[in-house]
């Protein structure tokens, strides 16, 4: 006579080894391969598989047929921004080819929070020594973006740039569009020609890259009624506009789906462009010296993404 079998009780939830459920059980959709803390490696590979099909599809269809399609390869394993080594941070600051690191770039740092390395500081040249941990970012195609490009509600400040900026390569660019566009993330571009450049020519949305024409006029610059609900809503009703510290980018050349927060004429100073799930902020201040207004303003960029809509 067979005995019966016994089944082990259940283990309650809070209890020794048990995982939380699955994003995906919870009515979030799942933005990468390992998001669920409870899957299989297999399961992990074929969703991997799965993405990299479905970025890469539309190479098989001609240019015509297509919207764009970002050449590149992601990054895709078992590590996730909640574990490590290597551990990213929420707040980084691009800081390399084109940063004034002396100048607006120590401004922003400042502002921002960020600190030098234990032991090192600026000299009158260079503060490259000391901006030497993973709060900084020297490069799009190194080894620190491959991860932070993983990151989730995290932001990116790419401080005024003098002269040529960083060209991204292919790689870069990949991993830059898929950072603004699969998690709630916000690079926050600061003002000057050469960061307009920098949109132009290493962002790239899902229907092709932007075409943003820089644009003076005189201040101060007008709140408008989009910065109800933003963190932008605390800040004075008119930012100024000394000389041409100031580079805005002409309206027209917008994305329509781009939500402008400070003008005057036909210039937006402080706007919004929407990619997926994140974002792009500009702010138009080259930041040379500290404006209180514009420093209010970064400050509150900085905190968009804990900012909760009421």
């Amino acid at each position: 006579r067979p005995r019966p079998s016994v089944q082990a009780p259940e283990r309650p939830r809070g209890q020794g080894a048990v995982k939380p459920p699955c994003r995906a059980e919870r009515g979030y959709p799942r933005s990468g391969p390992g998001e669920c803390q409870d899957e299989a490696p297999e399961e992990t590979e074929a969703y991997r598989r799965v993405q990299e099909a479905r970025d890469n599809l539309n190479e098989a269809y001609p240019t015509w047929a297509r919207g764009m399609s970002v050449p590149g390869r992601g990054a895709f394993s078992l590590w996730r921004y909640t574990r490590g080594p290597p551990y990213v941070k929420r707040l980084v600051m691009f800081a390399g080819e084109g940063v004034d690191q002396v100048g607006s770039g120590t401004l922003v740092r400042r502002a921002l929070g960020l600190k030098t390395a234990f032991g090192r500081s600026c000299d009158l040249r260079s503060c490259d020594h000391a901006w030497d941990n993973n709060q900084y970012l020297k490069t799009f195609d190194g080894t620190h973006f491959r991860f932070f490009y993983r990151n989730l509600d995290s932001m990116l400040v790419v401080p005024p740039l003098h002269g040529a900026g960083p060209i991204l390569s292919q790689e870069g660019v990949y991993r830059l569009h898929h950072y603004m566009h699969d998690q709630c993330n916000t690079l926050v571009v600061l003002g000057g020609v050469a960061n307009v450049l920098f949109i132009n020519a290493n962002v790239a949305d899902n229907d092709g890259g932007f075409d943003l024409r820089s644009g003076w006029v005189d201040g101060p610059y007008e709140a408008q009624p989009s910065i109800v609900n933003t963190p932008f809503e605390s800040l004075a009703v008119t930012l100024p506009g000394p000389g041409t510290t100031v580079t805005g980018v002409k309206i027209a050349t917008l994305p329509h789906n781009a939500i402008s927060y400070y003008e005057a004429g036909d210039v937006s100073v402080v706007f919004e462009i929407p990619t997926g799930k994140g974002r792009l902020l500009y702010l138009g201040y080259d930041f040379s010296e500290p404006l209180t207004p514009w420093m209010h303003a970064l400050v509150a960029a900085a905190k968009w993404n804990d900012f909760v809509k009421h």
